[in-house]
């Protein structure tokens, strides 16, 4: 009873904290990798980013290394903005 605990324990530690957004950003067009809330977006930051971790959510991301945030204007979760 105690192994299947730990286990469990380990499992919900394990998958809350693994699966966090990275970016891929060039001239305010970014990609997401990982993210709940949107694939593709456009930012007014300029910054280029390859495989940064962010943290996501509906009406902008921050950047973890810097703390920057950058507010974006347009979202798609399935096709790629023009």
């Amino acid at each position: 009873m105690r192994f299947f605990i730990v286990l469990v324990t380990f499992g919900i530690l394990l998958f809350t904290n693994a699966n966090g957004a990275n970016a891929n950003c060039s001239g305010g067009d970014c990609e997401f990798n990982f993210s709940n809330h949107y694939k593709y977006a456009k930012t007014h930051c300029m910054q280029t980013l390859n495989y940064e971790n962010v943290e996501t959510n509906f009406s902008s991301f921050t950047i973890i290394k810097n703390g920057q945030k950058c507010e974006v204007t347009e979202t798609s979760k399935e096709k790629k903005l023009n």
